[in-house]
């Protein structure tokens, strides 16, 4: 039980954040990740990311530019 209490007390900001953008996103596009197939899957993970690197972006202006949705290399 300790175990378990530590995983739910220790999250960083950055954890916060991811989630907080990972459900938000599967409830606007109305995605159940236990049944969702791979394709829903790979678009609320790539979605999440790039929500997750802008928000850190504006609160880092010193970080790296946001590669785009499905893109190998960061956009402009």
């Amino acid at each position: 039980m300790e175990v378990a209490k530590w995983h739910f007390t220790h999250e960083s900001e950055e954890d916060r954040l991811w989630y907080g953008i990972f459900f938000s996103m599967c409830k606007k596009f109305n995605v159940s990740w236990a049944t969702a197939s791979p394709t829903q899957k790979a678009f609320i993970e790539e979605i999440t990311r790039v929500n997750y690197e802008r928000e850190l972006a504006k609160r880092e202006p010193s970080s790296r530019p946001v590669r785009g949705f499905f893109d190998e290399s960061v956009s402009a």
